[in-house]
């Protein structure tokens, strides 16, 4: 009987938990109700890494989509993300030492800035405009600088959301 009262006891507790956390999802965000689809155009690139832009516009689409934030359509949006990459660089960030007289880098980060704009097409205002940056850390001896871009691409996402959509 006791046994049984600790089990009722526990899954008590794991309903309230559940019910407490909810899902999250931005379905239910603060959009104003008049936006419901988002174009998104190919970034632009203006830093002298090849293929970034494409990168950044590919996992912005992938979290708008699966965040269930608006829809994406190629034309006559309610709503539209511009973007141009600005900079990118790939610099030491982690020193060791290997002796007295020689350093060695341990870590390296990437940093990728781009000009964003949200706009809202059915109100003819800008939503949020400006400079968005994104950082990834990547441990020199066991990865790639592509591990660090992609670091840095998934913080810029985030923080493009956190300042565009997600902010209101």
């Amino acid at each position: 009987m006791k046994h049984r009262a600790v089990l009722n006891f526990l899954f008590l507790i794991a309903a309230l938990v559940l019910i407490g956390c909810g899902v999250y999802t931005f379905s239910g965000s603060s959009l104003p109700n008049h936006l419901k689809t988002v174009e998104l155009p190919l970034f632009a690139n203006n830093s002298l890494e090849p293929g970034v832009a494409e990168d950044l516009t590919q996992e912005l689409n992938r979290e708008i989509v699966s965040g269930n934030l608006l829809r994406v359509v190629n034309d006559n949006g309610d709503a539209v993300i511009r973007g141009t990459v600005v900079a990118y660089s790939n610099d030491p960030y982690a020193y060791g030492t290997v002796s007295d007289r020689e350093v060695d880098i341990d870590q390296y980060i990437v940093n990728i800035s781009a000009d964003v704009s949200f706009f809202d097409n059915k109100r003819s205002q800008a939503i949020y405009e400006g400079t968005v940056r994104g950082e990834g850390i990547y441990d020199f001896k066991n990865e790639t600088e592509d591990h660090g871009k992609q670091r840095a691409i998934n913080d810029l996402v985030e923080r493009i959301l956190q300042r565009s959509v997600q902010s209101w």
